[in-house]
């Protein structure tokens, strides 16, 4: 069995976080055994952190980590170094392990699970030096969207070493798609601003009378009073806000949806699993075309299979409510695509194999890093 240490945060709620919790409890097998370190534990319990501390918190946590992971590398026989990366600061901590483990040998992937790479990569202040230096450090580099990808691959050095490896979800065999009014609308996530939170709610409240919007997450008081300000006399009727829900029953309330609305610009939006859990139910998703969600939103036949509206465009929410309303079989068939998309492609199963044949690719490549 190939031992593989995994570099990721162990506290938070982020989206990283999650996708560590799931493979901690989902992927190994008789192939590839996973043991995790964490790198975040500082800034992940002190969020609110800002400026100098903030920093100095982040290098706490590298120093932590530089140490864990030399522990564990002396404790037993690893093969692999697979470090999770959401940027800034972040890259010193990659370089600086991937310095290591190429002395003691060990074959090394930086998963980068976020947004704005293309332009992190073309920046030409000190972070944009490191980050170009240290994913040529790496055996490969893993992003989450085609355009990230396109991207590394036009550097000649990187062309050979970078891998599309999107989310997953668990998807059910079947889905019940039955014929839908798209009059009751969702959303579903932490409530930011940026998430295009205030742009969807004044567009539910221009639509038909009988739209309905359902929000659910967890906010802050400011941005939940914003929210009812906009709504106005149409709050409770037309804008229910439901506030943060367990899993289970944001996902039961999801069942009950129509269309599924993230119309993001937030600036570290990378692969929303919201979207994901609204495919694999046969939703209709409205969002924008940021980081990997234009991948997420084009079907197997390259057509689409939801609906791409612009950043910070009420009267595209509009149109686009008002379109699936007056285009019902339409938007059924989008549905239908969406749920095929996400079953043939980002089923668990289907991305776990992926992760494992990434990981025997770098272990059967002599070929020296630059």
């Amino acid at each position: 069995m190939n031992k593989v240490i995994l570099v990721s945060p162990g506290y938070g709620n982020g989206g990283i976080r999650s996708w560590t919790k799931k493979i901690l409890n989902s992927f190994s097998n008789e192939d590839y055994s996973i043991t995790h370190i964490s790198s975040s534990r500082r800034t992940a319990l002190n969020p609110n952190t800002k400026g100098a501390m903030r920093i100095i918190d982040g290098l706490r946590d590298l120093c932590e980590t530089f140490i864990n992971v030399r522990r564990t590398i002396k404790s037993d026989k690893y093969a692999i170094m697979h470090t999770t990366t959401s940027g800034g600061l972040g890259t010193l901590r990659d370089y600086v392990l991937a310095k290591y483990c190429k002395i003691k040998g060990l074959k090394t992937i930086m998963h980068c699970r976020y947004g704005c790479i293309p332009e992190d990569y073309a920046k030409r202040n000190a972070l944009g030096r490191l980050l170009r230096k240290t994913m040529k450090l790496y055996d490969q580099v893993w992003v989450l969207d085609s355009r990230s990808e396109k991207a590394l691959k036009s550097d000649p050095d990187l062309k050979n070493k970078v891998f599309l490896t999107p989310n997953s979800i668990q998807v059910p065999d079947s889905c019940n798609f039955k014929p839908k009014t798209y009059k009751n609308i969702a959303f579903i996530g932490n409530l930011i601003p940026s998430k295009g939170l205030y742009e969807l709610v004044e567009a539910v409240v221009k639509s038909a009378d009988d739209t309905v919007l359902t929000i659910i997450g967890p906010g802050n008081e400011s941005v939940v009073q914003h929210i009812k300000e906009i709504a106005a006399d149409k709050l409770d009727s037309n804008v229910k806000i439901l506030g943060s829900l367990p899993n289970e029953e944001a996902v039961e309330r999801m069942k009950e949806m129509d269309i599924v609305a993230l119309p993001t610009y937030y600036q570290s939006e990378a692969f929303p699993i919201s979207i994901l859990e609204s495919m694999s139910l046969g939703k209709l998703v409205i969002s924008t075309p940021r980081a990997a969600i234009k991948d997420m939103l084009t079907s197997l036949d390259g057509s689409s299979c939801g609906i791409l509206v612009r950043e910070k465009s009420v009267d595209d929410i509009v149109k686009a409510i008002t379109w699936c309303q007056e285009n019902t079989t339409e938007a059924d068939t989008l549905c239908k695509k969406a749920y095929e998309k996400v079953y043939t492609a980002y089923r668990t199963d289907v991305v776990y194999n992926l992760y494992r044949s990434l990981y025997t690719k770098v272990l059967l490549e002599n070929n020296p890093t630059t």
